[in-house]
């Protein structure tokens, strides 16, 4: 029998479920009340093969055994024992450990060797020593566990950057917002990929700022998703630092403000639209009768002039221009006028079929055919149809000019859950990254007559419908973007 001396109580800050392994009856009643003293709950086995019964039933943190049982030697049959207690600490007493095997024993996964005689306070300091160690991994647990729910729910791109401006760790908001999974960024160049090039010399220098233990915030720039669409994040940038601290890496906190810039720009649109439409109807009410003025001289010229070719030559050109004004004058303000939408369910590919059969028949001495594919999709959505059939009106027209002959217009419709995306393509010239920038802003036009304002208002249109348009080059020639709801909002006045 191992003689025992009993000395105060060490406190403890957790209580353990502890099972001791140990044949001789009374050393095993000795250790039970050694470490009851500390509020652990002890439970005894006189052998490992009760020990293995006792863990089927009961979840162990610390396992304390005798090296030397009924059963053989511990080192024989630890693999088996830490199959049964996972998890668990052992403790091995012993009276004659030799170094070969305490070492084999400690590669196998024992914690720790108490050598006999044991000393109480001694054991019990280990037991504290591992609860204190138990306790320190649930906190880390539990702290990997808040910052891994953080990261997975929190609506804000956090990236970390190695100071060559490498990723090193993002989190699946970046994903869900961009489409960029971590495979594909994990130690790229987020500069490279994620920032467009208008930006990215002004982008580094804040990432070289904040690399020398600056930290920037309130930053914005454009971040580049997966398919080309550009997405306004708010910024804000620290540095992480080694042991030693030193910066190792910087972390970037993002906000996407899309929605926030897109309403700005539309706000101040509207600003722009209300003054542009009050000026053009004091205009209009000021111009209009001088245009019918000047169209009823020139009916009267016409009758005076009768027979002289070259007179009624000029007098067209002037009729054209006085027409041309009068239209210049309505499509401004038509522009600047609030969208009233009256949405209906229909068939989507009815309305621009409407509009290309009445196109078709103005350039009926051309090569033109529009290719459809939409065999799987089920196109139907509420929208408004006049203004819907105004948008396809300005696509085909402007693709009409565009392209010579032979023209080839795709219309590709497919559906993506609640949405409907459409993509009209033709075979023309394409445009510049110049002309993709402004080719939605007002009076912006690449022919040599128009007043710019159809894109425009093909825009305005689709945001009517909550509703996004898009513009891009392919290969063969330009693109245009259309998402749409299935369902638009009742009746309503969508103002610029």
């Amino acid at each position: 029998m191992t003689s025992l001396f009993f000395s105060s109580p060490v406190p403890m800050n957790e209580s353990l479920s502890i099972l001791v392994i140990e044949d001789d009856a009374d050393t095993l009643t000795n250790l039970c009340d050694i470490l009851e003293l500390d509020g652990h709950h002890v439970v005894g086995a006189c052998s490992l093969s009760e020990a293995k019964a006792r863990a089927e039933h009961d979840a162990f943190q610390i396992v304390i055994s005798d090296r030397k049982l009924p059963d053989g030697l511990i080192e024989d049959s630890l693999p088996e024992l830490i199959q049964s207690v996972k998890g668990s600490d052992i403790i091995v007493i012993t009276g004659f450990a030799d170094m070969q095997s305490t070492i084999t024993a400690f590669r196998m996964g024992v914690t720790d060797y108490v050598i006999k005689p044991i000393i109480p306070d001694d054991l019990r300091s280990t037991v504290r020593r591992i609860a204190d160690k138990k306790r320190l991994e649930a906190e880390l647990a539990n702290e990997h566990a808040f910052a891994d729910l953080v990261l997975d729910t929190a609506e804000a791109i956090v990236l970390v950057l190695d100071l060559d401006g490498k990723v090193v760790q993002l989190n699946p908001y970046l994903e869900q917002l961009t489409g960029w999974t971590p495979e594909d960024l994990s130690g790229k160049d987020w500069f490279e990929v994620c920032i467009a090039e208008d930006e990215r010399e002004r982008v580094k220098e804040v990432f070289i700022r904040t690399a020398h233990d600056l930290h920037t915030r309130g930053v914005v720039n454009s971040v580049v998703g997966k398919d080309g669409r550009r997405y306004q994040v708010r910024w804000s940038n620290t540095t992480l630092k080694n042991h030693s601290g030193e910066v190792t890496s910087v972390l970037a906190v993002g906000v996407d403000i899309s929605d926030l810039t897109a309403a700005q720009t539309r706000a101040l649109r509207s600003e722009r639209l209300a003054a542009i439409g009050q000026t053009m109807t004091a205009l209009a009410h000021e111009s209009r009768n001088a245009l019918q003025r000047i169209q009823a001289a020139g009916e009267m010229l016409g009758l005076e002039i009768a027979g002289n070719e070259h007179a009624l030559h000029d007098l067209k050109k002037i009729q054209r221009a006085t027409d041309d004004l009068k239209c210049l004058l309505e499509e401004v303000r038509s522009f600047a006028a609030p969208i009233q939408m009256r949405p209906t369910t229909v068939n989507l590919p009815e309305i621009w079929r409407r509009v290309w059969d009445d196109l078709a028949v103005s350039h009926s001495r051309r090569d033109v055919q529009l290719i459809e594919n939409f065999e799987s999709c089920n196109v139907k959505v509420d929208v408004d149809t006049l203004r819907m059939e105004q948008v396809f009106r300005n696509l085909f027209e402007n693709a009409l000019a565009a392209c010579h002959d032979p023209v080839r217009i795709e219309l590709n419709c497919l559906c993506d859950g609640d949405q409907i995306q459409l993509t009209v393509l033709d075979n023309g010239p394409g445009m510049s990254e110049e002309q993709l920038e402004k080719l939605f802003e007002p009076f912006f036009t690449t022919k040599q007559s128009g007043t710019g304002l159809g894109l425009s208002i093909c825009q305005r249109i689709i945001e009517a419908h909550r509703g996004s348009i898009a513009a891009r080059t392919h290969p063969d020639g330009a693109a245009f973007e259309i998402r749409l709801p299935r369902q638009t909002s009742c009746d309503v006045e969508i103002y610029p």
